[in-house]
């Protein structure tokens, strides 16, 4: 997590295909979910790229990832309301296993999160959540740097700016330490770092606090039809947010080095169980918006 904001690098991959879904059993009116899902695909790596998109070193023959991930879950909620809940607690616990393919390793990790719902007044509430996530290895995948290099189809001595030497070294270094640690859920993106684009910081270890105060303007049952969106506008709400984060490979490192994010949105909850957010976020590597369904948590 010791970067700044213009320290990386983009990846670009073709020849890309991804297919998954997901099993879900409800019992008790939805207060206990089990669930189970399969998602896989491949890629083949092309090019090294900086933020600005120039290449650094384009790929010769790299081979194609063919990643597997299967999920195991379960969801205890004692919420009042499913979708918008104001009072309650919500918990969450997964398996998400990636069997060794290609040079990668066989490992999984495991989320731990909670949620509490506290009520502020008669329509609107304060949410806290915590998630804690941690990759356990199994075996680990190849770790040789010259192996990893001619996988991924990289040569980086012929590449003569020395800074964009380092940048090439750094992404096959990379893959070796997930290759040595695994990888566990990453930080950034529309559910905790709102501030940061998706999957910004990955490790082995994660933690995760945040907070919302989500406050109801209005309380209705006022069809709309927008364009190709027609429902029943049931609450118009703000929220202010702030999320504070840790990554590591190690464990003993969590909470050396922190990120945190912190701002406003607009949901819009309707009938039919979708909740339309746009959030607004600023962290050290400066401002994101992001339009999507649902609360983050």
């Amino acid at each position: 997590m010791a970067t700044e904001k213009n320290d990386y690098t983009l990846l670009e991959f073709v020849n890309s295909s991804f297919y998954g879904g997901r099993l879900l059993a409800t019992f008790f009116e939805r207060r206990f979910e089990v669930y189970a899902g399969l998602y896989s695909g491949s890629a083949q790596f092309q090019s090294i790229r900086e933020p600005d998109g120039n290449i650094i070193i384009e790929a010769q023959n790299a081979a194609r990832s063919r990643p597997t991930t299967m999920v195991f879950g379960m969801q205890i909620d004692a919420t009042d309301d499913y979708v918008d809940p104001r009072r309650g607690l919500r918990f969450n616990v997964s398996n998400w296993r990636t069997p060794a393919r290609d040079v990668g390793p066989d490992f999984f990790y495991m989320d731990y999160s909670a949620t509490a719902y506290i009520p502020l007044g008669r329509q609107s509430a304060w949410a806290f959540t915590y998630l804690r996530s941690d990759a356990y290895v199994l075996r680990q995948g190849e770790t040789d740097y010259d192996v990893i290099a001619r996988n991924q189809g990289l040569d980086c001595d012929t590449i003569t700016d020395l800074q964009q030497r380092t940048e090439c070294e750094q992404v096959i270094n990379s893959i070796i330490a997930a290759n040595t640690y695994g990888t566990a859920t990453s930080l950034g993106g529309l559910s905790r770092l709102r501030s940061y684009p998706e999957g910004r910081y990955k490790g082995a270890h994660t933690e995760f606090f945040g907070t919302e105060v989500r406050w109801n303007l209005t309380e209705e049952n006022k069809p709309f039809n927008i364009v190709i969106v027609k429902d029943v506008r049931v609450a118009f709400q703000i929220a202010l947010f702030y999320e504070i984060g840790t990554t590591a490979d190690r464990r003993s490192e969590l909470w050396d080095i922190t990120r945190s994010s912190y701002g406003v949105g607009v949901r819009m909850v309707v009938a039919s169980g979708l909740v339309y957010r746009i959030d607004f976020a600023t962290g050290n590597e400066g401002f994101q918006t992001s339009i999507f369904f649902q609360y983050p948590w």
